[in-house]
Parts: C-alpha cells; structure tokens; sequence
C-alpha cells in the first residue's frame, strides 16, 4: 500500500494565495494524503478562508474552538483517504508553526509547501512515490530525505527548473542542503525526533538539513520536479541574519567553515547581488532565466 503523506503549509495574513497553494494540494493525483494547515491567527481574513475552502469540499469530523485557538479535522468527501486537519493559533515564529505540524502528523513522510508555493504539476506526489518504490524495488535502503528538483518562479512570465544536487555527491548536503525545502519529503519519524530549533528566524531548515545529513542519515535524489517556489517580491538585498544563521551552523561541522563563508560572501554573493540590482527591473529576471543552472 502507498504510504500516507502528510503535507504542512504554514500561512500568517496571506489572503492572496492561500486558496491556490491548498487548492495545489487537493488536486494532486496521489490518494493518500493528510493535509495539515497552520495558521498563525491571522487578521486578515485567512482563517476565514481556510475554513470555508475546507468545508466546501469536506464534511467537518471534529472541530475545538476557544476564544484563541479553532482546531478541526475534515474528511475529503471525493476521497476517503484525503483528510484535513487545520490549527489556527498564535505563534512565536515560522519554525514553531512548523513543529506544531509535525506534532499533528501521521503520514510516514513529511513535506512543507508553505503558502504562496505549489505543486509543480497535480501529478508531483504521485511521480515522486513512484520513483521511490522503484528505488525500494532494486533493493534500496531507508531514507530519511526523498528530494526532488524545482521550479523557480520569477514573475508570471519568468521561471527556470532548478536541479538539486544529486544524493551521490560526496558532502552534498554537509553545510548547506542544496535542494529547495518545498521539494522534500522528510521520514516523519525523524521529523518528529529532530524538528526545527526555534532560535533560528531564516535558517531553521538548513539546521535541520544539515544536522540530519551530518548525523548519517541518508538523502535520495530523484529526477522530478516537485514544487514550484514563488520569489516573485522576494528583496535582492543582503540578509546579516542569513550570513550570521548560515556562518554559526557551518561552524559546528568544520573549523575553517567561516574562512570559507566569509570568502563566498566577499567574491560570489556580494558581487552577484549588486550586479543583479544594477540590472534594470524589466531585464533582471530574464537574465536570472537565462544565466541561471540549466542542468546538472
């Protein structure tokens, strides 16, 4: 029997795309799917739209409410095997909402595919498990991370496919994941046992990732796009908190990581970004397309 997955997306006050990310979700071929929704308490209107999208598609099997907290769970009434399960609280970060997610699973797998993201194709799920049991078919072994590639969406008219790092390379993942979070399943076992540490406000993934990679657990790679990521308005500008989150996990694997760091930073992420600035608004995303990775 396929697996059950459990699919996390974590919104605050995102009216605008929270009914396209969930509605990318419902869609997908792949049958058994348990589809958590954290919201942080929004203002804006979300709750109400989580909702309502849910109990126009599903019949309501158990709802909790109290003056700071609405959990309910649903069944999807096309599908028996799709359930809901919606938390809208207050939270203390993005990496909190997560964990509480993955306190609210079941599945076997794990992934986020946070609002404003999408499935590539409704058919995403169902290619990714398909490449997984061929893989447990030739006699692979346990995984803790199933990943696939993306594709980066610029603005309506620009994207490119990402390719992630193939799992074979050696220390692929050993600083620094190098595959798009919204394109992982993750072993909810392990989910559940490492979770995202909440010091972190940007790099909670990449710790987690990385953590799990240096611990021995082992990452597969498949040749499927899985999720379409969405920087359209994302700033071009420098984040300390992303060097600084970035430099102190680094650290904690290799002693010359911030020799390294600061050497990326001086001669490739800094020039790059000001020479991406500089282009005009009309031109930069077309040349993102153009110079971006094309292939492995």
């Amino acid at each position: 029997m396929q697996p059950r997955v459990s699919i996390i997306t974590v919104v605050y006050n995102d009216t605008t795309h929270i009914i396209e990310t969930m509605e990318s979700v419902i869609h997908q071929t792949y049958p058994h799917i348990e589809y958590i929704l954290i919201d942080g308490a929004s203002s804006d209107g979300t709750t109400q739209s989580i909702e309502s999208k849910i109990t126009s598609l599903a019949s309501i099997t158990h709802r909790c409410e109290s003056k700071d907290s609405l959990y309910l769970e649903a069944q999807l009434d096309s599908n028996p095997h799709f359930r809901f399960k919606f938390l809208s609280e207050r939270d203390s970060g993005i990496y909190d909402a997560m964990n509480k997610g993955i306190d609210l699973a079941t599945g076997e797998w794990c992934n986020f595919m946070n609002c404003g993201d999408r499935f590539f194709s409704s058919q995403s799920v169902s290619e990714l498990f398909s490449a997984y049991e061929a893989y447990l078919a030739s006699g692979g072994g346990a995984l803790a991370v199933i990943y696939g590639d993306t594709q980066i969406v610029y603005d309506t008219h620009h994207s490119k496919i990402l390719y992630a790092a193939p799992s074979d390379r050696k220390n692929a993942h050993k600083y620094h994941h190098h595959f798009i979070h919204q394109s992982a399943f993750i072993d909810t076992a392990v989910m559940k046992r490492y979770k995202y540490d909440t010091r972190f406000k940007i790099a909670g993934d990449t710790d987690f990732f990385t953590k799990v990679y240096n611990a021995g657990l082992v990452f597969w790679h498949s040749a499927v796009v899985v999720s379409a990521f969405n920087v359209e308005g994302v700033s071009g500008s420098l984040s300390w908190r992303m060097f600084r989150e970035d430099l102190q996990i680094g650290m904690r694997y290799h002693r010359l990581f911030p020799l390294y760091h600061i050497l990326r930073y001086v001669f490739w992420i800094i020039p790059r970004v000001i020479v991406r600035n500089a282009i005009p608004a009309r031109f930069r995303n077309q040349a993102r397309v153009l110079l971006g990775k094309k292939k492995h």
